[in-house]
């Protein structure tokens, strides 16, 4: 299984809603293959953040927890 580093435009990354809207149209568009499952994270601000997945994972907790690790690392990597 291959990762990869989702690269947000840096004229558009302040406007969240639209961004998601973007990638929603890329993973119609088949940008992402198949698109198995989408891991995210949310920076509500106050300190909390909300997490969560989307797809067809059988077991929720630890396929985010592999992805959202995945992501990490490409990060670190980079």
């Amino acid at each position: 299984m291959a990762a990869e580093l989702l690269q947000f435009p840096e004229r558009d990354i302040t406007d969240v809603p639209r961004m998601l809207r973007e990638l929603a149209n890329s993973v119609e568009a088949g940008k992402y293959g198949d698109a198995h499952n989408l891991a995210w994270v949310i920076d509500q601000g106050n300190g909390e953040i909300a997490v969560g997945l989307c797809g067809t994972a059988p077991e929720i907790g630890p396929t985010a927890h592999f992805l959202l690790s995945l992501g990490m690392r490409k990060i670190e990597n980079l």
